[in-house]
């Protein structure tokens, strides 16, 4: 195949892989028959099979296609990132249009925030030697985000390799998920496919040779909370697409709570009982869960960072009053300040809005869609400004990785968030569909990047 100008292609050739795509769906039947594959017969090299298992299809094989193309995958949930607008561009150096690393370098950089590398990363086969030698974590360990590299010479794989996003990850990384452009021979050359783990490495498509894990900068990502399951669920990037983890928080009517305990960067969660105002917190240092009691029942809580000690603390609203009370120890006792902001029945909000180490607040007028954001604790200084309808849940997040906060709100009939980059009027940056209608918003650091 001959070279292009950036010296990269990572291709593997469309008749390699429509052989290999139909010796999947035809259940290896021909095999059974001839006794030798069906790439063998159109003259590919491909390692010599010696056994054939009799299990039926679904055990068999280990991948399923779960979507084809771009317009197809992006309408049953598994989004294509607008890649159909935005391929043609180069990113990270690789050849544009149907390439594996082109999109490969797309994702990482435009969804997960990967800083472009100072090096170029080569074929599809050579970017997790030339990574590992830069310093990157390079393994055999999946994870939501990381690049699924397939080494020369992998079963159905060319001699330049092959690379794809793992989108999700399994229990025990029995399987993963994978978006991969220049891979299937269906529409668009592109495909979202589950892998399963533990499966014979002569079977299409295998497991992937390494899994490499590019750095990205710190954001924050989306969730959910179901009060009929009591599961929150989490979205590891700001895109429509399945659930990347989930953890149990317990049923009730309880308030869910994000927040970093510990002061590592990552968020865990936990939950406030409007009951008994007693605030359950899991993951904090040297503890399973913390729990004990702020103020009285029935208030709205909040976490923030109100010291600027780089850890989370937490606090309540009274809506009855307006007054904002705020304690930076996760344990029962007075409030650390508290102070009246604004009228009464408004829904508190918490954010780092001017950057720096502390947390302010602010609130959102349900009745108009209104927001007030308070610069600093103890100042006067107000942003004010109307983003969306009323009668949307507000919520707050760096959704950039800027290292301060912005705002947004979701729409509990559609399951849908709104999110913007910027304090001021406007339409939403970024627009989110994930999980059922009439679920909780939940916002935080899931990971660490």
């Amino acid at each position: 195949m001959p070279e292009d100008r950036f010296g990269v292609t990572g291709r593997i050739t469309r008749r390699r892989l429509k052989l290999a795509g139909k010796l999947n769906k035809r259940n290896r039947r021909l095999i059974a028959l001839t006794g030798i594959p069906l790439m063998a017969i159109a003259g590919v090299a491909v390692p010599v099979i010696l056994h054939h298992s009799a299990k039926p299809a679904a055990d068999a094989m280990p991948s399923r296609e779960l979507c084809t193309g771009w317009s197809r995958c992006s309408t049953r949930g598994y989004s294509s990132y607008a890649y159909a607008s935005n391929g043609w561009q180069s990113y990270w150096r690789m050849s544009p249009g149907d390439e594996c690393t082109n999109y490969a370098a797309y994702v990482e950089s435009t969804v997960y925030h990967v800083p472009e590398p100072s090096y170029l990363l080569g074929n599809g086969g050579d970017w997790a030697a030339t990574a590992a030698a830069h310093g990157v974590l390079v393994n055999h360990t999946p994870s939501v985000g990381s690049v699924a590299e397939w080494a020369s010479g992998s079963y159905g794989i060319g001699a330049l390799g092959h690379v794809a996003v793992v989108e999700a990850v399994g229990p025990k990384d029995s399987y993963i998920l994978i978006s991969q452009q220049h891979i299937s021979a269906e529409t668009n050359d592109y495909d979202w496919t589950k892998i399963k783990a533990h499966y014979p490495s002569d079977e299409w498509q295998e497991w992937p040779t390494y899994f490499i894990h590019f750095r990205g900068s710190p954001r924050t990502d989306v969730g959910y909370y179901s009060r009929k399951t009591g599961r929150a669920s989490f979205r590891y990037s700001l895109t429509s697409g399945p659930v990347n983890g989930h953890v149990h928080v317990g049923r009730g009517k309880l308030i869910p709570l994000s927040g970093d305990w510990r002061g590592n960067g990552v968020d865990h969660l936990g939950y406030y009982s409007p009951r008994n105002g007693t605030f359950h917190l899991f993951g904090v240092v040297g503890h399973r869960s913390r729990v004990f009691k702020f103020g009285p029942a029935h208030m709205v809580p909040l976490v923030g960072d109100w010291t600027g000690h780089g850890r989370d603390g937490v606090g309540y609203y009274n809506p009855r009053t307006g007054r904002f009370y705020l304690r930076q120890k996760l344990s029962h006792g007075r409030a650390l300040m508290s102070f009246k902001f604004g009228p009464r029945g408004m829904r508190p909000l918490a954010g780092n809005w001017k950057g720096g180490r502390k947390d302010s607040v602010g609130y959102y007028n349900p009745k108009t869609g209104g927001f007030a954001l308070r610069n600093k604790l103890r100042g006067h200084s107000v942003q004010r400004f109307k983003f969306g309808s009323a009668h949307m849940i507000p919520v707050v997040g760096d959704w950039t990785g800027r290292g301060r906060d912005s705002i947004g709100y979701y729409n509990r009939w559609t399951g849908t968030f709104y999110l913007r980059d910027t304090l001021r009027a406007g339409r939403a940056s970024v627009t989110v569909r994930f999980g059922p209608a009439h679920a909780i918003p939940l916002t935080g650091e899931w990971i660490r990047r």
